[in-house]
C-alpha cells in the first residue's frame, strides 16, 4: 500500500496544454509533441513537483502513459512495447555543446634525466644539482 506521504507532490493540470505551457519546453520540439500526444489516450496530467516531466495518466490506472521530458518523450502503452523519441532541441543541444566543448590538455612537466623526479619551474633538480 502506498500511502499519500511517499508520493511526490504534483500539480494537475485540466488540459495537456495548460501543462505544456506551464512546462515550457524548447519551442523547436512543441510540434512533435503534441503529434505523439495526439496518439495516446489518457485522462490525467500532472508535473511532478521535482518539473521533470508531464506524466499522462490513463483512466482507471496509477501508471503514466507518456513522460514528455525537455528531450525526449517516453511512451508507455497499456497495450504494446515502450519506445523512447528523441526530440529535436536535445539533440542540437547535444551537438552543440560536443563542438564548443575542448579538450583540456595536461601540463607537460619537465623530468630530471637522472634521478626522473618531476623539476621545479626553475629547472634545477632540489635532489641532483
Amino acid at each position: 500500500m502506498t500511502l499519500t506521504q511517499d508520493i511526490e507532490p504534483r500539480t494537475y493540470f485540466r488540459t495537456f496544454e495548460a501543462a505544456l505551457a506551464d512546462f515550457k519546453p524548447p519551442a523547436e520540439n512543441i510540434d512533435q509533441i503534441i503529434d505523439v500526444v495526439r496518439t495516446l489516450s489518457y485522462e490525467h496530467v500532472y508535473i511532478p513537483e521535482s518539473r521533470a516531466f508531464i506524466a499522462l495518466e490513463p483512466a482507471g490506472s496509477t501508471s503514466p502513459v507518456a513522460f514528455i521530458a525537455h528531450g525526449y518523450i517516453a511512451v508507455h502503452p497499456q497495450e504494446g512495447d515502450n519506445y523512447w523519441i528523441e526530440l529535436p532541441a536535445h539533440q542540437a543541444a547535444a551537438k552543440g555543446f560536443a563542438a564548443v566543448a575542448k579538450q583540456v590538455e595536461e601540463a607537460v612537466i619537465p623530468t630530471c634525466a637522472t634521478c626522473f623526479t618531476n623539476l621545479p619551474s626553475t629547472g634545477m633538480c632540489d635532489y641532483c644539482d
